[in-house]
Formats: C-alpha cells, structure tokens, sequence
C-alpha cells in the first residue's frame, strides 16, 4: 500500500489490525524456537505492537520498524516511556530499554546495513498486496543471517477479498515466498469461526491464523 493510506489509517485510528492483547500463537509457540534469551528481534511493520513488549520482557532486545511517527509516540507513551531520539541513516530512531523503534520506510532497512538472528511478523505480510510480497520476502532473507529464525503470523479466509488488509496469505503462498530462502513448517492455525465477524455475517466461509517458523538456509 502507499504510505499515505498508512498515514490516513494512524491519523483516523482506522487500526483494527492493532491488538491489545499479547497474540497466542506468539506466547505459545516463541518459547519453544531455538533462540538464546539476549537475541535482538527484528519486527517489521510494527506498529504499536504489545508483543513487542513481550519480547523485551523476555530478555530479548527488539529493533522494530514503522512507517507512522504517530504510531511510534504511541507505543511509548502507552508505556509510560520517554525515548531518546537520534537520526540513524534514513530513520528517526526512538529507543528506551530493550526497545528501539525505526520510524521510516522498512523497504530501505538494507541501508542501515544490519544484519539480525530471529524476526518476528504478525502483520507485516498481511498488510502487503502481493505485488509487494516478493521484495519484502526477498528484503528478509537479506536482512537475517544464515540460520536466523522468523516467526510468522498470517491470515487465510475464503473468499478471498484482496482489496484493502488484512490480506489473506495462505499456506502455499509463504512457501512460494519463501522457501528458495527458508525452510518453513507450519506449527499451528487458529480458526477464528463464528467469533470473526465475516464469519457470524456469511461475508466469509473461514477466517483462520496461521502461524509458521522459518529458518534461514
């Protein structure tokens, strides 16, 4: 999507995407990943995220990317933090404790010229039309090392509606992303069913989360 139909969604607090609670496949699957506790995540298209908080509880250090500067103040004033600010290559970097927030582009995350060993997404992708999927699959396999681990969270429903997020990404489609880079297994699918308002409605015949690990070859 362009970066003013971001802006207008921050700017209208259109944010249906963002969660107050901790996601569950996070909680239950992240502990099981073969990751040492002071690994720094990489979390793009973060938003105002509490899983970030999450991670940084966790003993994690967190890096993670945002195009709205409305969504980076917010994630630290819900906290109760006062970050320090610095310009870091294109972004204006917020940070406070194990956090740091890049507020900018994440297509041009190549320039800071870091290099991370685990990554979290659970709405990154989804927020992606597909014309847009290959570059951000191809910008992780350059951000994240050999053997770094994602953890990704994504959306499946039926019929398929791809004109506005969150898209439905299925399946075979993270592995036609992916797997020339990753090796990928799914770990678990939440099937939201009647709880899901296009469900209860009729609008959709399944909306399901699905949540994958994928190792970098």
């Amino acid at each position: 999507m362009e970066a003013e139909f971001w802006h207008q969604r921050w700017q209208s607090s259109r944010i249906g995407f963002h969660r107050q609670q901790v996601n569950p496949q996070l909680s239950r699957f992240w502990p099981q990943l073969p990751l040492l506790q002071q690994t720094e995540v990489l979390v793009p298209l973060c938003g105002k995220s509490r899983d970030m908080h999450w991670l940084a509880a966790r003993g994690h250090t967190v890096a993670g990317f945002e195009l709205s500067p409305l969504a980076v103040q917010d994630f630290f004033t819900e906290a109760g933090l006062a970050p320090e600010l610095e310009q870091s290559g294109h972004y204006r970097c917020r940070h406070a404790g194990r956090i740091r927030l890049y507020e900018g582009d994440f297509f041009q995350a190549d320039s800071l010229a870091r290099r991370f060993d685990a990554a979290y997404d659970r709405a990154a992708l989804i927020a992606l039309p597909e014309p847009m999927r290959v570059a951000y699959a191809d910008l992780l396999a350059r951000l994240l090392n050999p053997g770094a681990t994602l953890l990704l969270i994504t959306v499946d429903y039926a019929p398929v509606q791809q004109q506005s997020p969150p898209f439905a990404v299925s399946e075979a489609d993270v592995r036609r992303l992916f797997e020339s880079h990753f090796t990928v297994e799914r770990l678990g699918r939440i099937e939201e069913g009647p709880s899901n308002p296009g469900v209860a409605s009729g609008e959709r015949q399944f909306f399901d989360e699905l949540c994958f690990v994928l190792h970098r070859k």
